[in-house]
């Protein structure tokens, strides 16, 4: 799914495509003033991207901010005071791992990145802690994946449509 050194991500217009189709918030590209790659908003509900990065890192940071959306999104209607807090060292493995997963299943490395960024995040982190995010990052990669590879089907089908259909309207008038 990727060239060794440019960064460049085969497919990645369509595979970006059922990353859009494939996350239930918007997700744009914009200048982000902080530095980050990405972030999700919890309040606007949207996923923002920084513009002009690699095929890999867009890629790679779509799914993590998607990540972040699908396991630590906070719904306004639910009681926040309930929910056991979760640091944000936690979230971050969780995110990443997720990502670096789900990179890894199409065959995109983001080993060198990742590796440096979970263990930048996990320093500290207890066994049990770790033990349950492991099973959460298990869950939403694999919840992950079985989605995007059924929108990469969707457009696959899409796009042989596109190719299938005679050239008729250039004739009929």
């Amino acid at each position: 799914f990727r060239s060794a050194h440019s960064g460049d991500v085969a497919q990645y217009e369509m595979f970006f495509e059922a990353l859009k189709r494939t996350c239930p918030v918007p997700m744009e590209f914009e200048q982000i003033e902080s530095g980050a790659k990405g972030y999700y908003h919890q309040l606007e509900r949207r996923i923002a991207l920084q513009a002009g990065m690699s095929q890999l890192q867009t890629i790679k940071t779509a799914i993590h901010e998607m990540a972040h959306q699908k396991l630590h999104a906070i719904d306004p209607k639910e009681n926040i005071s309930e929910m056991p807090e979760q640091s944000r060292n936690s979230k971050e493995v969780e995110a990443e791992s997720v990502a670096f997963t789900v990179c890894q299943h199409f065959g995109i490395d983001t080993s060198d990145y990742s590796f440096a960024y979970i263990a930048g995040w996990s320093h500290g982190k207890e066994t049990p802690e770790l033990n349950a995010s492991l099973q959460t990052i298990r869950k939403a990669a694999s919840e992950m994946i079985t989605d995007i590879e059924s929108r990469m089907l969707e457009l696959q089908k899409e796009r042989d449509a596109e190719i299938a259909l005679p050239e008729k309207d250039a004739v009929s008038y």
